[in-house]
């Protein structure tokens, strides 16, 4: 079955209960992984990343959906912005009130949940979705046409002109943006280039919504912790959102990126957004030492200036508290003069340790490449490059990186926040 088949089927299936049939239940196949699962089988892998569609989990979407909760009134207009097959607003649905029929229940829900998809198939399966449920919880077998239900679910781009006003008018916002990169047309004063979508998603939805309007929302990592979207952050802080986040790992089976939620909103006291408010008081590495990138961009950089000591991730040794480097290459940019450490930048929360470092030593200044971090003591002591690359090596440390940042490349920030703790001996 294809899944334009399998959507006529879900609508013919959502528009009449025979008499006599079983009555709906929530353990219907349209109501639980089947939409997905058929998605997932009949659609390439390609198209599903060109457009994001990669659907939230019901555990999560009851999550952002009771992040809500004490926020916004059971009469508010709730809105999925890239609502997919539904799975948001099938949560925040779940916890509506019923009326006395299907039609005064689904025009009541109608009035209270809205959604943007510039996928018609999705949209329709998103009202068929949500027809169901009404059908389940109601015990209901009246005739509808689901297609004519949901006037505020719209087969349409959230950018587009015409979805303003409906942003607008948005009370809170269910938010799971695409996660894949993309060259993004108009110009943004945080980035250029390629882009993760859901940072230009979350700038375009911040820049419309009323300031009342929560964000209840499940993002990518790298929009969190990653050094290229610091400019973003500090776009979001001084748009005076702010916001706790809970660090949720892989975001499903079939899709490897790790994830954080997270519930956005303005305040006037510009409280931290995304950060440890607990870590804020301890003593971090960048208090005794300066985290530098390497310089050495090997493809990029010529060969050309003073012949220098070079290191680079492949070539250096793991966990070698004195290391003395014996590559050369010419180079005229920045060098380091030892003793110094440097960190993989390449890791992975899977990694047995996320931090892999090196003590490098010697008398002369040396050229590292850009795949290491560089950990400067401020004494200028081996004694401290070596307190510090046994540091990196205890559980904690590897524990607060999973919950600084679950991104597979190590940032400066992530180092400089790391607590300075001391080795047991």
């Amino acid at each position: 079955m294809t899944f334009e088949n399998f959507v006529e089927s879900a609508i013919q299936t959502a528009r009449i209960i025979e008499t006599g049939e079983p009555a709906v239940t929530l353990a219907h196949p349209l109501l639980n992984g089947v939409p997905y699962s058929v998605f997932r089988r009949e659609v390439s892998i390609e198209t599903r990343r060109e457009i994001g569609a990669f659907f939230s989990s019901d555990a999560m979407a009851m999550e952002l959906v009771s992040q809500l909760d004490g926020r916004i009134d059971d009469d508010a207009l709730v809105l999925d912005p890239t609502c997919g097959i539904g799975n948001l607003l099938l949560a925040r649905a779940a916890t509506l009130p019923m009326g006395d029929t299907l039609a005064s229940t689904l025009a009541s829900w109608g009035d209270r949940l809205a959604g943007f998809d510039s996928r018609d198939d999705l949209v329709q399966l998103c009202k068929v979705r949500l027809c169901m449920l009404a059908r389940a919880r109601g015990n209901f077998n009246d005739e509808i046409d689901p297609l004519r239900t949901f006037p505020q679910i719209l087969g349409q781009d959230m950018f587009a002109p015409e979805s303003e006003e409906l942003l607008g008018r948005a009370d809170a916002v269910l938010f799971n943006p695409p996660f894949g990169k993309t060259r993004w047309p108009e110009k943004l004063g945080w980035a250029s280039g390629e882009i993760n979508a859901a940072a230009i998603f979350l700038d375009r939805l911040t820049s419309v919504i009323k300031p009342t309007a929560p964000i209840a929302a499940v993002l990518p990592e790298v929009l969190r912790c990653g050094a290229r979207y610091e400019r973003f952050r500090s776009m979001l802080s001084q748009r005076n959102y702010s916001g706790s986040f809970t660090l949720r790992g892989r975001f499903d089976p079939w899709t490897d990126v790790d994830v954080f939620t997270t519930l956005l909103a303005r305040s006037t006291t510009k409280e931290p957004l995304w950060r440890n408010a607990a870590t804020d008081q301890e003593a971090h590495l960048a208090d005794r030492y300066e985290i530098r990138v390497g310089t050495v961009v090997p493809h990029r950089d010529p060969e050309s200036g003073a012949s220098r000591l070079y290191i680079c991730a492949k070539t250096t040794p793991a966990w070698e508290p004195a290391f003395k480097p014996s590559a050369r290459r010419l180079y005229e940019g920045r060098v380091f003069s030892p003793p110094f450490v440097v960190i993989r930048r390449t890791s992975s929360p899977s990694d047995k340790m996320r931090a892999v470092a090196t003590v490098v030593t010697g008398k002369e200044p040396v050229a590292v490449e850009n795949h290491l971090l560089v950990a400067i003591p401020n004494d200028s002591s081996l004694s401290a490059c070596q307190s510090l690359i046994e540091m990196l090596r205890l559980p904690e440390i590897n524990e607060r990186l999973n919950d600084l940042m679950r991104c597979r490349h190590l940032t400066t920030g992530a180092i400089k926040g790391l607590p300075l703790i001391t080795p047991s001996v």
